[in-house]
């Protein structure tokens, strides 16, 4: 059986949401808890896509307002700077490969506003949309990863 080694760890989704505000912040970029969301959305489903990588422990849940990772919701203070040389940082920051595409999804949808993002993530037959549609589905119900990996597969960073 041929198995798939990892090129990255993975991490709580709060790290990631943390990085993401810290490396937005040293380009100027603001990012409030929607953006956050969407934009760890993207770079889950990236991951999972590219290279059958789930990132984060955390999978993304089903809310009202499109794709969420709910500890995030709790665990981020958005009065906080983050910022890259934070020691919970350290061990993420190490790696070029997930810092580089952070990177790229902060340049190409932090122009976006949160509701440009929320809406893309609500698209017809989109993961969230379809998760939606299953029987029996109710909010808070994990977005399957084989419907974010088909998505994702043709997606560019």
């Amino acid at each position: 059986m041929n198995t798939i080694t990892p090129t990255v760890n993975q991490y709580d989704s709060v790290i990631g949401a943390k990085l993401l505000l810290a490396l937005a912040y040293e380009k100027g970029v603001v990012l409030n808890t929607t953006k956050v969301q969407k934009m760890l959305y993207i770079i889950y489903g990236y991951f999972l896509a590219k290279s059958n990588i789930q990132l984060f422990s955390e999978t993304p849940k089903a809310w009202p307002y499109g794709p969420v990772f709910p500890r995030t919701r709790k665990k981020v203070d958005y009065s906080v700077v983050y910022k890259t040389t934070d020691q919970d940082l350290k061990d993420i920051c190490q790696d070029e490969e997930i810092i580089n595409k952070f990177n790229s999804v902060i340049d190409k949808y932090g122009k976006y506003t949160a509701s440009n993002l929320s809406n893309w993530s609500h698209m017809q037959n989109g993961p969230w949309d379809l998760t939606t549609k299953l029987p029996d589905f109710k909010w808070g119900d994990q977005i399957p990863n084989d419907y974010i990996t088909k998505y994702f597969s043709n997606i560019e960073i």
